[in-house]
């Protein structure tokens, strides 16, 4: 899930995205925040909080990645009113 606000752009992510594919990635790129989260029903996820210019290159590759291998995640990108 891709989250947009005024300051930054949160993304929720899967722990298993993120350990398989993502961290590696990020080396590359400036995140402001990143912390884990227990889900009760998806399990670990990841929180990544970028700044809007980081985060369009993220989603980016974050949809190239995931239209080339996977079909087991999608991404929901919603913005704050």
């Amino acid at each position: 899930m891709i989250i947009e606000n005024k300051e930054n752009v949160i993304f929720n992510i899967p722990y298993s995205l993120y350990k398989n594919d993502l961290e590696k990635h990020l080396k590359e790129i400036h995140v402001n925040k990143i912390y884990t989260r227990q889900d009760p029903l998806g399990g670990p996820r990841i929180i990544l909080v970028l700044d809007k210019q980081n985060a369009l290159e993220l989603k980016a590759w974050i949809t190239l990645q995931l239209s080339k291998s996977s079909h087991k995640y999608f991404v929901t990108d919603l913005e704050e009113i």
